[in-house]
């Protein structure tokens, strides 16, 4: 997916650099508006993200904070032992009414770091204590943004030279790309086309993104499912029952690396914002339970909907490429 941006907000500190200089000459019909710093436009009160999603902005900025983070402990770490996220962008072009980047942000508009070599340092900090599990698409979708910005690709080319890195690339996109580095894993979020038509807007379709798979697996990269978030819909039954078929039948999971399955869970701070964003959405208006700080289905409805995945997939012969969050 390539985005149209009408405006770009550039900080004056990020115009030397490189990937500023690409951006702007792929953009060279959008209307440069030069900023102090990038939370005066993105963190300004009283935006109304429902109308930016019409026409969304484009942000340069350069981060000169940290950029590497722990991952949230509802995130699954595959096993892993230093598990991390880095914060290359901010902000998704989808609009996924149940995206918890819609409860922290107040905003459609899209930010992108451009000061990549000072991510890459600091990633190098971080593996001088030991292999490193980092997820480079956490804040924002990096393959939706591959037509925009130039950060897959540099995340590739480091991990391609550092093998106690492992990189995770999660994306709802259809990539043109993959590399069939053993430690570069391609995450596919997959979700049944009710989910899809009703709750993640602007999004490929299941065909599109089961397409996409099997290209990565003809690449011989290597792919992890997610199915992440199950959301409770009218029929859940019959939806995800019908969905796990197709994805049985279409995929080859013989060669798929691991499947993630997981629940729509979202910090308690946020889902009052998100709520906000879409007022009128089944998807996060639903009575949710609180636990640890967070907003989650009630236990009998996460057993219900992992069942029925994880049931199948268990019948099928794969319930050791398993990882659950209950």
């Amino acid at each position: 997916m390539c985005a149209a941006f009408s405006h770009i907000y550039l900080e004056s500190r990020a115009e030397d650099y490189p990937e500023t200089k690409r951006l702007l000459e792929k953009f060279s019909d959008s209307t440069v508006v030069s900023i102090r710093h990038y939370k005066d436009v993105f963190n300004r009160p009283a935006q109304d993200s429902r109308l930016q999603n019409g026409s969304k902005s484009l942000i340069l900025a350069v981060n000169d904070r940290k950029k590497i983070f722990d991952a949230s402990p509802v995130c699954q770490d595959f096993g892993m032992g230093k598990f991390y996220y880095a914060e290359s962008a901010m902000n998704c072009v989808f609009s996924c009414d149940y995206c918890f980047l819609k409860g922290m942000y107040g905003t459609s508009n899209v930010v992108i770091f451009v000061n990549q070599e000072d991510y890459l340092k600091e990633c190098e900090e971080k593996l001088k204590e030991g292999p490193v599990y980092l997820c480079a698409s956490f804040d924002t979708d990096l393959g939706a943004l591959s037509k925009v910005s130039g950060w897959m690709n540099v995340w590739e080319g480091f991990a391609s030279t550092h093998p106690d890195l492992t990189l995770e690339l999660r994306t709802k996109s259809v990539v043109d790309s993959f590399r069939n580095d053993p430690n570069i894993i391609y995450a596919f979020t997959l979700s049944p086309d009710e989910v899809i038509d009703q709750f993640e807007k602007m999004t490929p379709s299941l065909d599109a993104r089961i397409a996409c798979v099997n290209q990565a697996i003809a690449k011989d990269a290597q792919v992890r499912l997610c199915f992440d978030p199950l959301i409770y819909i009218k029929n859940f039954e019959l939806c995800y029952n019908r969905f796990v078929d197709k994805i049985l039948q279409s995929i080859d999971l013989t060669r798929v690396r691991d499947i993630s399955i997981g629940t729509f869970r979202i910090s308690s701070d946020y889902l009052p914002n998100l709520r906000k964003a879409c007022p009128d959405s089944s998807a996060v208006l639903f009575p949710f339970d609180r636990e640890d700080g967070f907003c989650v289905y009630p236990a009998d409805v996460r057993s219900r909907l992992i069942g029925i995945i994880k049931n199948e997939l268990e019948k099928a012969g794969y319930g050791n490429k398993l990882y659950i969050i209950p």
